[in-house]
């Protein structure tokens, strides 16, 4: 399969989390009272001469601005993020609740992309990068870090964008295909969570919970979330790129009904994974800024 010259680049996905806060039937890591809202969304998705994008598949553009795309999740449901987990990375989410796992309507950010194209036949997603400043955070209360026991009031440094997750649903063969991302253990001491989808693992260490948030957790509250025992997540991917690790996330079907040979859709997902070891109060008001990169082919 030959890659041909024209690239769709999305990039500078920015967002930024800041505690809100919610009284005291909020649980989970943001412990209690908080849980993040997103701020205006900074994004760019750029197609070269051949291929065009559509958040609705009405206006195609060439580039779609940090403007369409504001634009778009505001008119959009999404609201906030918050602690979720999911077992497939695309549907079935599901809040970490005080009685168990509680299916969530809300709380992770959802975006359609469409892609037309009279050359591409299908589109290989070869590149992404999920960063946030390495800055410290003040520790509330003595617990057991991924790095190591801290004292209260200590400061440690943490990467917030350690705890979100991204997936690309598309359709690939004719069958459902999604990919999602979680950043490798050479990132700021991260700890990969990313399971089977299927069988479960203990983080309950004891009792009190395996280094991070659920220590931290078990610190705050004197208790574990329930599932700690039994914990199941989507399968992940932590290396994507365009020599030995590009994904292909969709077949662009045969068709004219958006006015050239070729078209398709995919759906990005952000969001916190509630499980994830950093998935707590310190990365609340970090900043956390996204880049795709995908590629049209032909075979």
């Amino acid at each position: 399969m030959n890659n041909i010259t024209r690239k769709l680049v999305l990039s500078a996905l920015t967002v930024v989390l800041t505690v809100v806060a919610l009284g005291t039937t909020t649980f989970a890591w943001f412990t209690l009272t908080n849980t993040a809202v997103v701020q205006p969304f900074e994004a760019q998705i750029v197609a070269d001469t051949g291929i065009e994008v559509s958040l609705d598949g009405v206006d195609w553009y060439t580039t779609l601005t940090t403007t369409l795309i504001e634009d778009y999740i505001t008119n959009s449901s999404f609201t906030t993020f918050t602690h979720l987990t999911t077992a497939i990375g695309y549907s079935n989410f599901y809040t970490l609740g005080a009685s168990g796992l509680e299916a969530a309507a809300s709380g992770w950010l959802q975006i359609p992309i469409y892609f037309r194209s009279n050359s591409a036949t299908a589109i290989d997603w070869t590149a992404v990068s999920i960063t946030s400043p390495l800055t410290p955070w003040e520790v509330d209360v003595a617990h057991l870090s991924t790095t190591g026991a801290v004292a209260a009031l200590s400061l440690i440094d943490q990467d917030a964008s350690n705890a979100m997750r991204v997936s690309i649903q598309g359709s690939v063969g004719g069958l459902n295909n999604v990919v999602t991302y979680e950043k490798s253990s050479a990132s700021n001491n991260n700890v990969v969570l990313g399971g089977d989808g299927s069988t479960p693992v203990d983080y309950s260490a004891g009792g009190t919970g395996a280094a991070g948030s659920y220590n931290y957790y078990y610190a705050k509250t004197g208790a574990l979330i329930p599932g700690t025992a039994a914990v199941v997540v989507a399968p992940t991917v932590t290396a994507i790129d365009g020599t030995t690790n590009a994904q292909r996330i969709i077949d662009l079907t045969a068709d004219t009904t958006y006015g050239t040979s070729h078209w398709g859709q995919v759906t990005l997902r952000v969001w916190v994974e509630g499980w994830d070891a950093d998935a707590y109060n310190s990365i609340l008001g970090r900043m956390i800024t996204a880049s795709f990169t995908f590629f049209g082919t032909a075979a």
